[in-house]
Formats: C-alpha cells, structure tokens, sequence
C-alpha cells in the first residue's frame, strides 16, 4: 500500500511521517515528555543503530518503543524499551519492525526478560 499524502511504501493509507497522531491526554503527554527528557540527559544525542548525530533537541520522533506501547502498554515508561533512532530509520523500523538487527536483539532480550511468548 501507498501513503495518500506522499507515496511511500506503508501498511495503511498514511505513512509512519504522515500517520494522523491520537490526541493523548495532557497527564500523558507530560509523563511522556519528562521520560523522554530524563533519556536525552543520560544518552548521547545519537542514533543507536547508525550512530548518526540527532541535534540538541529531544523530539518525540527520536524515541522508538522497542515493544510497541500499543501491544504492551505496561512497558512504555521503561527506558530499555526504548531506542534513539534517526527520523528515517524510526520510520523504517515502523514499516518493518525487523529491519535492524539491534531492535531485534533488544526486542528478544526484553521478551526474555519479561517472559513474553
């Protein structure tokens, strides 16, 4: 399937870039935002999969659920679940969830850990 907005190759009509966003209550949307933060201060300001520099702001885009908080609610708030990725490669992994060997590791770690089947 096609995003109607660009063209890219997506699973529904829209494309992780231009996938309309669920409105999150404002109690969420500070937890996320304070979790975020305290990740930026303790990792350095690059992806983990290439190494690429991120820039100095923390945008939500950055930060990539290993386990997808849709499927495994009770793990959005922990820091190994989540990934610093570049804009591209988060949505690249949106669109395949396997494409980097990094995730995969850390998703077979955190299901281990956690004794997910």
């Amino acid at each position: 399937m096609k995003c109607i907005v660009c063209g890219n190759n997506s699973e529904s009509e829209y494309c992780f870039r231009h996938k309309p966003k669920k409105k999150k209550s404002a109690t969420t949307a500070k937890k996320d935002h304070a979790f975020f933060k305290d990740i930026w201060k303790k990792r350095p300001h690059k992806s983990e999969v290439s190494g690429r520099y991120l820039g100095d702001e923390a945008l939500s885009v950055y930060f990539h659920h290993i386990l997808p908080k849709n499927k495994y609610p009770e793990f959005r708030l922990d820091e190994e679940n989540i990934i610093l990725l570049t804009i591209d490669e988060h949505a690249n992994v949106e669109a395949d969830m396997y494409r980097y060997e990094k995730i995969n590791t850390i998703r077979d770690y955190l299901k281990k850990k956690y004794n997910i089947v």
